[in-house]
């Protein structure tokens, strides 16, 4: 593994780790109509908007995961299937149709927790449990309802440490303004035009001397 990708595997890892402690010390006591945020949720999301699919199943493979130990009233591991779709969701989106721009986190990163929320009680009915759905559909509107607006209350934090820590190498066709469609980085697409700048003045200079 090269250096860039064991930061960014070690920036990933810590920022999950300081996700599951706010959580478990601060989210589960912030609580309205007994719903608490999901920070995990919240960080697979930003991780799919800032970097592309690939990344938000990623990250939030892993931040559903780390929910998971700490989750005794569901299986194992859907948190985690949860969490994946949604960040996967989300960045399929992001590289589709959406643009990575600072004044649309807020409502994407909210569609986002809604997701999560739907994919998880959907998920968790299908395999059992079926506690998920007392209270019927309008108890999932209000949980969803609850956990959009705790998402897009910490969406801008997030989301700038989500793309701190998957600064790096290219996480996915739908980072930050870095890729055209045709998959050529802005950044080389500069490089190119000052070379091509300098390649003409060059040329230029020439036909002056002679």
């Amino acid at each position: 593994m090269s250096a860039p990708w064991t930061r960014t595997v070690v920036k990933v890892v810590a920022l999950l780790a300081a996700g599951i402690l706010l959580q478990t010390t601060f989210g589960n006591d912030l609580r309205v109509d007994e719903v608490a945020p999901d920070f995990m949720v919240l960080l697979a999301v930003c991780a799919g908007y800032v970097a592309g699919p690939d990344a938000g199943a990623v990250v939030g493979f892993g931040a559903g995961l780390v929910s998971d130990l700490f989750l005794q009233s569901t299986p194992f591991g859907l948190s985690a299937l949860a969490a994946c779709l949604a960040g996967f969701v989300v960045g399929w989106a992001s590289t589709e149709f959406l643009r990575a721009r600072l004044f649309m986190v807020p409502v994407v990163v909210a569609g986002g927790a809604v997701l999560g929320v739907v994919l998880f009680v959907v998920l968790g009915y299908l395999v059992g449990q079926a506690q998920l759905v007392v209270g019927g559909g309008h108890r999932l509107v209000a949980v969803a309802l609850v956990e959009a607006c705790f998402a897009a209350l910490f969406s801008l934090p997030a989301f700038v440490l989500v793309r701190w820590a998957l600064a790096g190498p290219p996480a996915g066709p739908g980072a930050l303004s870095t890729a055209t469609p045709g998959g050529t980085s802005t950044g080389d697409l500069s490089s190119r035009r000052h070379t091509a700048a300098r390649s003409r003045r060059r040329r230029r200079a020439r036909t002056r001397v002679r």
